[in-house]
């Protein structure tokens, strides 16, 4: 009897084995087939997304004001002959207060790690807006950017914003001044949730420096009864009627990214003061034709926001923004629960307001905060009362302008100037960067809070601007010219990254660029990524950016989160 359960133990035993052996080339081989097929984990290599999505980076946070943010490491400096090694001698500008912050014990993190969702025929394909890895067709390496241009469209890229019309052929023209006159284009929206994401900070009074008396807020209260707007982070307005808050161009609303301060080029650099708050126009007739092609553009796509507490009368709140020759403005009455959207020619005080769309909300009483945004991106106005849209958006607040009209609007010069308009250096915009590339044609925007009614206070008074796919200030840029925009066959699409004035992008690409097996086997058009490179849609970050070199990989969990 021992003998034969002996043997049942053996029997027993190793049929466990084979079973665990069993299970585990089971579990390997559904392991490797989801992540071939399903979802498969990336790191993001560098800063052509930030600060969506962080490449290798240094993290800064000032010491007065408390603001954090990131910048490229010190590596990504062209013209530096320092030898690698993970502390070095950084020099970058505080984004909202200003101040220059200089540190020598700065560690280089690691670039975020990212879940990527395979597009599954039948089940899911790529979308506009969708943040997409990618083989690059010239390196046939990965590659992370935001799709912007789909399949069958043709892409134009005026005043930092995208616009799309269906390419019909031989009907649709591919190429021309004329082309951008037609009246089938429209400008390219971002969903709410998307947007959200792509919004990035100005001016936040939030983290002013109240301690330094050096600080002087970008913000000016009109007439007596306003105190803290220069050194405070709540505003308040004791006095009655009407009131202006004002932006006073302290510093200047542009597609500056501070992520790049560490680029070694004219007006961009911290070797050259790197400066938020100087008007990057104010010496252009100075500077060289070289140093003019670094300066950055004029920003109008922006989103207002504050928290507002009436003291008694009831409030009614305007943010303005002024640009393009239009004056765009939010009508927010906290007491009588009503919003609207409207728009006018600007210069015309004397002019009606024709108002756009209207809504309500829930009255609010004296004594308690109401969060109020105002928005005017991609050519439509929105209005936000404690996170619910309450008036305007993608479609009842939108207007439409043709490519050419944008472009009229943004410069104030007539198309056929603009057509005529050769400033020394810019070229044709085909081999060189074109008339569009000159920053210095671009209005500035403008931007205001009106109030009526009795005392208020404000807090977290902010301004943020959308991303803006303007000219590559060095090099010609296709989609940015109307002798120079892609139409997209039925397999390609064109992507743009979030660091719009530091991307390697379909705006970019040069023809010879594309790598030999791509083209010979898959697309040979410049600019554009076929289907069949496509990976998958980038939509969670899972492990952001974990210090080179640290002794512990650990999550930051505060920095988890959806990529939209």
């Amino acid at each position: 009897m021992a003998d034969a359960s002996n043997a049942k133990n053996k029997h027993q035993g190793s049929v466990g084995i084979k079973e665990t052996l069993s299970s585990l080339i089971i579990a390997f081989m559904l392991a490797f087939l989801f992540r071939g097929f399903v979802i498969e984990g990336f790191q993001i290599p560098t800063g052509s997304m930030a600060p969506t999505l962080m490449g290798k980076h240094v993290r800064f946070q000032g010491e007065q004001s408390g603001y954090d943010w990131e910048t490229g490491p010190w590596t990504y400096n062209r013209n530096t002959q320092q030898p690698v090694r993970e502390q070095v001698d950084l020099r970058v500008q505080d984004p909202m207060a200003g101040f220059e912050i200089q540190d020598t014990n700065r560690r280089l993190a690691a670039g975020d790690r990212v879940f990527v969702l395979k597009y599954l025929p039948l089940l899911h394909h790529p979308e506009r807006w969708d943040v997409v890895v990618f083989k690059n067709p010239g390196q046939h390496i990965n590659y992370i950017k935001r799709l912007v241009g789909l399949p069958g469209e043709q892409i134009a890229i005026v005043d930092g914003d995208v616009f799309a019309r269906e390419y019909v052929e031989g009907q649709t023209a591919a190429t021309g001044w004329d082309a951008w006159e037609q009246d089938d284009w429209q400008v390219q929206r971002k969903p709410e949730r998307v947007q959200r994401a792509m919004l990035q900070d100005v001016f936040d009074s939030s983290y002013a420096p109240m301690d330094n008396i050096e600080f002087r807020s970008p913000f000016t209260g009109e007439g007596s009864g306003w105190g803290g707007v220069d050194m405070g982070r709540r505003y308040t307005f004791e006095g009655s009627g009407a009131t202006t808050l004002r932006w006073n161009d302290r510093r200047p609303i542009t597609d500056i990214n501070p992520y790049n301060q560490t680029w070694d080029v004219p007006g961009r650099a911290i070797e050259d003061g790197f400066d938020l708050f100087r008007d990057p126009h104010a010496d252009q007739l100075t500077l060289s034709p070289r140093s003019r092609m670094n300066i950055p553009f004029p920003s109008s796509d922006l989103a207002l926001s504050c928290n507002i507490r009436s003291q008694g009368a009831g409030v009614v709140a305007s943010p303005t923004i002024t640009t393009r020759g239009m004056e765009l403005r939010a009508q927010i009455d906290l007491d009588a629960g009503s919003a609207s959207v409207m728009m006018r020619d600007a210069g015309m005080t004397d002019a009606p307001w024709t108002e756009l769309d209207s809504g309500s909300f829930g009255a609010v009483g004296a004594g308690d905060w109401a969060s109020v945004e105002f928005w005017h991106i991609d050519q439509a106005m929105w209005v936000f009362v404690d996170g619910e849209l309450v008036a305007g958006g993608a479609e009842d607040g939108g207007y439409q302008l043709t490519p050419a009209q944008r472009a009229v609007a943004a410069t104030g010069m007539a198309w056929s100037e603009l057509e005529s308009h050769s400033p020394q250096g810019y070229g044709d915009g085909v081999t060189q960067r074109g008339v569009f590339a000159d920053p210095s044609i671009y209005r500035k925007p403008e931007v205001r809070w009106d109030f009526e009614g009795g005392a208020f206070e404000l807090s977290h008074v902010r301004v943020q601007r959308d991303i803006s796919y303007h000219v590559n200030p060095g090099r010609a840029t296709r989609g940015a010219h109307p002798d120079n925009f892609p139409t997209l066959t039925g397999e390609q699409f064109f992507m743009c990254g979030d660091n719009s004035s530091n991307s390697e992008d379909s705006r970019l690409w040069r023809d010879n660029d594309i790598n030999a097996w791509v083209r010979q086997e898959i697309d040979d058009t410049p600019g554009s990524v076929h289907r069949d490179l496509i990976v998958g849609k980038a939509f969670v970050v899972y492990f952001p950016a974990p210090l080179d070199g640290g002794p512990i990989l650990s999550i930051d969990f505060g920095r988890l989160r959806w990529i939209w």
